[in-house]
């Protein structure tokens, strides 16, 4: 079955194979994700396995990090999709991304597709190895959300339930913008949340550039809650397929007690509805092969809006290795910085 890098002319064809065959949705292997690391000025590539009907039966979405002294290296974020995890057709892609990865001079190919933990074998047995960190979370937390708005709501646990209540009673304000230019509003919440929580943003202008993409093909919003007049809280929601992912957020030191983050995420999980989306992706949590004492807080927010169910863990990072002598240099170098 040959490989082929897909061309303009087959996006549709490549956001229905993503969407439909992505167990996450598929947002970070979609057409638009790799326009937007055109705009970081990222090289890309779209691999595509197609049968002898044209048929996709494997897509892999690969950016190339460029690192100094001319290295580089290739990352495929939430893939490669295989059709059915069918392992010879794995096989094949990796050969085709390997050779790629050599004619790019890269030291290393990292990938963390959206499998569930026991799939490991599949990528140990053409090559790859775990990788010692992560980029995209191990754990997410996913609600199903296509359940009558009432159901939905009694299958928050009755803290978040009072907390959405209370949020409401104290006149807490809800808006939602598909304007660009809300990007500093959105950006001011979210540096006041790095600040309080000791981590390390992208700059404003990242999240601009995603955002006018994003929103060029409707496929996000900016939510904003409101309290006295003021925004206090922000959320950067995506809509891809069937699932509505929340990608980033953040809320302003003042009037935590209002609990506007709450009434935040229940109107985005509303408008995630109206959509016709069927899942709701929290994003990164603590989970039974993740766990970070720096995520207790956001885990206990997330999982309040759901059942007792554990989060989706997926197999995580693994790497293919191309040059040893200099994947040994970044990762001695990477271990300094940290």
């Amino acid at each position: 079955m040959p490989i082929i890098q897909v061309t303009d002319q087959d996006k549709v064809k490549w956001n229905q194979f993503v969407q439909t065959n992505a167990p996450d949705g598929g947002l970070l292997q979609s057409w638009v994700w790799s326009e937007f690391q055109k705009t970081l000025d990222n090289k890309i590539f779209r691999l595509a396995a197609v049968d002898t009907n044209g048929e996709f039966r494997a897509a892999a979405l690969l950016i190339k990090h460029e690192l100094p002294f001319e290295y580089n290296y290739l990352y495929c974020p939430r893939g490669p999709i295989i059709k059915g995890n069918d392992k010879k057709q794995l096989k094949a892609m990796f050969d085709e991304i390997k050779r790629l990865a050599q004619g790019e001079k890269s030291f290393m190919i990292r990938i963390d597709p959206a499998w569930l933990v026991g799939n490991e074998k599949l990528l140990i047995d053409i090559g790859l190895r775990r990788s010692d960190y992560e980029i995209q979370p191990k754990c997410n937390f996913i609600i199903k959300i296509d359940l009558p708005e009432e159901e939905l709501l009694n299958s928050f646990k009755p803290k978040t339930r009072y907390n959405i209540n209370l949020a409401e009673r104290r006149g807490v304000k809800i808006r939602l913008s598909n304007e660009p230019a809300e990007i500093e509003n959105f950006w001011q919440m979210l540096k006041q949340t790095a600040d309080r929580d000791h981590f390390t943003t992208h700059l404003k202008e990242h999240y601009l550039k995603m955002f006018e993409l994003l929103v060029k093909e409707d496929l996000a919003l900016l939510f904003f809650a409101e309290y006295d007049n003021k925004i206090v809280a922000a959320n950067l929601i995506s809509f891809f397929g069937q699932s509505a992912t929340y990608l980033h957020g953040g809320s302003a030191n003042m009037y935590r007690e209002a609990m506007p983050t709450y009434l935040l995420q229940w109107y985005c999980i509303l408008e995630a509805k109206r959509r016709g989306c069927r899942y709701y992706d929290f994003g990164g949590v603590n989970g039974n092969t993740y766990q970070s004492d720096k995520w207790l807080g956001i885990t206990r927010f997330k999982t309040g809006f759901g059942p007792e169910i554990l989060p989706q863990e997926y197999v995580g990072g693994f790497e293919l290795i191309i040059n040893p002598v200099i994947f040994a240099a970044y990762k001695f170098i990477k271990q300094i910085r940290e």
